[in-house]
């Protein structure tokens, strides 16, 4: 028995019965990714390196559907209110009494996402179509090489959600680059890089909480906060939220406000473009990484789901192959007076 095809026997890409099996269990397969990591969200997990400290039903979940957990990044949907249009008809949503956000354009395979500015008390998120196809050689099945079927199927879901990752993270990263936005690295005298990182994470939940609180979005000092983190700062950063006391005497201060971070690895950018000039705006030293960004989550951070992740498939006579497409629309919406970009030092 393999991951995804249970008795590969009964698929036969003659029949109609056996296409539909074959297409069948992609599809299972396809889904079961979202099933995983929907569970994984509602359960707070922050970092996906590990199953160790997972509970039982998500467990089941990753044993049952084959899923390494590992291999996708869904962390940022953390930071949005994650709205399940699958069941409707529209081709965007709309969000209202906003200022200024940021959403994104359909990429073309090979193209970084295109993301732009929009503003006014109602603006109008489209939702748009992404996709990619391979052929699986006839061959394949006429001998039997199940475990190279199911390797591609595989490797078409990772890449998948990958380029999905990478949309969402460009479009966090694209938080505008002026003092509105970053909140500067504290320089207090005679203070420890981790007592440093820790004053500068409260002055930006602070300055974030104020500035919500003020425009009537509900937020308090109980809130709670989304920090989405590069790789790079990870040891910085748990350092500052374990409160660990130094050799030296020091340390042992921690966040006062209700934070989460969540450790990515597609946060890594340690310049806005990355060529002199192009710091970010507050930066005191030169190629440092923001400690992370930090959110309220949800409220018009907005992400839709219109379709998931759809298999459709024909033969190719002319290459004597099964043409396989991987189908699904989604769109996002960033409101940038919630976002915070916290700046290293």
């Amino acid at each position: 028995m393999g991951r995804i095809f249970a008795n590969p026997n009964l698929i036969n890409l003659k029949t109609r019965k056996g296409r539909q099996a074959f297409m069948g269990a992609i599809q299972v397969y396809w889904d079961s990714v979202r099933s995983v990591h929907d569970a994984v969200r509602k359960a707070g997990i922050r970092e996906f390196t590990t199953t160790e400290n997972f509970p039982d039903q998500i467990l089941q979940l990753i044993d049952k559907y084959h899923v390494d957990i590992s291999e996708i990044d869904t962390l940022y949907e953390n930071a949005f209110d994650v709205i399940d249009l699958t069941q409707t008809k529209t081709s965007s949503f709309t969000v209202r009494d906003v200022q200024s956000g940021l959403t994104f354009s359909r990429v073309k395979a090979g193209m970084k996402a295109k993301v732009y500015s929009i503003s006014g008390s109602q603006v109008t998120v489209p939702i748009d179509l992404y996709g990619a196809a391979l052929d699986w050689m006839k061959t394949w099945f006429d001998d039997g090489e199940w475990w190279t079927i199911e390797d591609n199927v595989t490797e078409f879901r990772r890449k998948w959600y990958e380029s999905k990752a990478v949309i969402m993270y460009t479009l966090i990263q694209a938080l505008t680059n002026t003092a509105d936005y970053n909140v500067v690295y504290d320089t207090t005298a005679g203070a420890t890089v981790v007592e440093k990182d820790v004053y500068t994470i409260n002055a930006a939940a602070l300055e974030l909480i104020q500035e919500l609180n003020a425009a009537g979005m509900g937020v308090t000092a109980n809130t709670p906060l989304v920090m989405l983190v590069p790789l790079q700062q990870k040891a910085r950063v748990e350092r500052a939220f374990s409160g660990t006391i130094l050799a030296n005497n020091t340390g042992g201060v921690k966040p006062t406000y209700s934070i989460t971070p969540y450790y990515t690895g597609y946060l890594a950018d340690p310049q806005y473009g990355g060529t002199a000039g192009d710091d970010w705006v507050g930066q005191i030293a030169d190629n440092v990484v923001p400690l992370g960004y930090l959110t309220v989550p949800g409220r018009k951070n907005k992400l839709a789901n219109r379709m998931d992740l759809t298999i459709l498939g024909e033969t190719d006579i002319l290459a004597f192959a099964e043409t396989v497409a991987g189908w699904g629309r989604y769109g996002a919406y960033l409101n940038e007076a919630q976002w915070r970009r916290v700046l290293g030092g």
